[in-house]
C-alpha cells in the first residue's frame, strides 16, 4: 500500500509533548510494510515547524530521517499548474501551497490514501481520479477511541 504523508504527522511523531504523539507513533510502529510518499513540498514548512518549536537538533534529525524512512516525491511542472487550479477553485478555503501540492501529488500517483491529522482540507477538496480521500490517521484514531470506549 502507498501512502502519502501531510506535515501535521511527521511533526507530531517528532514533538513528543504533541497531544497526537502517542497516536502517530502507534500508526507507524503497527503499519511498518506501507510505502510512505513524502512529498518534498512538505520539507520547508516541517523544517520550519520543526526549528521554530523544537530547535535545530531536530531539524536535523529529521532531514537525516527522510531518506532512511519516506519516499520523497519531488514536485513535477504540472502540479503547479495543478496546485493554482486547486488554490483558484477553493479561494475562501485558504487551502494553501502545501496542501494543494499534496493533493496535485497525490492525483498524478493516482494515490488516495493520505496520513494526516488535518481533516478540514482533504475531506472538501474533490480530487481528480477518485471520489475522496482516504483519511488514514484520523481513521486509526477514531478507532482507538472506539476501542478505548468499548473496552475501558
Amino acid at each position: 500500500m502507498q501512502i502519502i504523508v501531510e506535515t501535521s504527522v511527521l511533526y507530531s511523531l517528532m514533538n513528543n509533548r504533541d497531544k497526537n504523539h502517542k497516536l502517530v507513533k502507534n500508526y507507524f510502529l503497527n503499519n511498518k510494510n506501507i510505502y510512505y510518499i513524502l512529498p518534498s513540498t512538505i520539507i520547508p514548512e516541517l523544517c520550519y515547524l520543526i526549528n521554530t518549536k523544537l530547535g535545530s537538533y531536530f531539524e536535523v534529525k529529521f532531514l537525516e530521517e527522510i531518506n532512511q524512512n519516506f519516499n520523497l516525491e519531488p514536485i513535477r511542472d504540472e502540479d503547479i499548474l495543478r496546485i493554482i487550479e486547486i488554490l483558484k477553485k477553493y479561494d475562501t478555503l485558504n487551502i494553501g501551497y502545501v496542501d494543494a501540492s499534496i493533493v496535485a501529488i497525490a492525483e498524478r500517483l493516482k494515490i488516495n490514501k493520505i496520513l494526516t491529522l488535518d481533516r478540514k482540507h482533504f475531506e472538501v477538496i474533490a480530487p481528480r481520479g477518485f471520489d475522496r480521500f482516504d483519511i488514514l490517521i484520523w481513521k486509526f484514531s477514531k478507532f482507538i477511541d472506539e476501542f478505548c470506549l468499548r473496552y475501558n
